[in-house]
């Protein structure tokens, strides 16, 4: 299964989390700056909620040219204070309505990763990257 991670940060927490996760799943961890150039089964998408409700414009216009024929499946993940509002932010930019972003109720068994506390510490992004490659694991393409 083809992994690809991308992630906007301002201040730097959500790059450790996008640079864990990416290690675990053999690719690189790349800006929203970066396109994607193939096709991936799971994209992991990170980055905050700014103001309790928006998500960057970088952010935001990399998510609008996604399309189906690129990616499967998007796994959201943020260090954000705002649990879980960054899925939501996502689902709402997204321009192909194909795309699967799994959903919220499975995210909170585990599908999405995001924390509360602010900055993660090695351990957190150790915890998230293993949880990462688990989920890859269960599916089903």
């Amino acid at each position: 299964m083809k992994s690809a991670v991308r992630y906007y940060s301002k201040t730097g927490s959500t790059t450790r989390l996008a640079d864990a996760i990416a290690e675990k799943m053999s690719c690189k961890a790349d800006t929203v700056d970066v396109p994607l150039s193939e096709t991936v089964d799971v994209l992991f998408l990170g980055g905050g909620v700014y103001g309790g409700s928006k998500i960057d414009s970088h952010l935001t216009d990399f998510i609008q040219k996604l399309t189906h024929s690129q990616v499967k499946y998007i796994v959201a993940f943020s260090c954000s204070n705002w649990k879980m509002s960054i899925k939501k932010q996502i689902i709402k930019a997204l321009t192909d309505k194909n795309i699967v972003v799994l959903d919220e109720d499975i995210a909170l068994r585990g599908q999405c990763y995001s924390f509360n506390k602010g900055r993660p510490n090695k351990e957190e992004c150790t915890e998230a990257a293993n949880f990462a490659k688990g989920l890859v694991s269960k599916i089903k393409i």
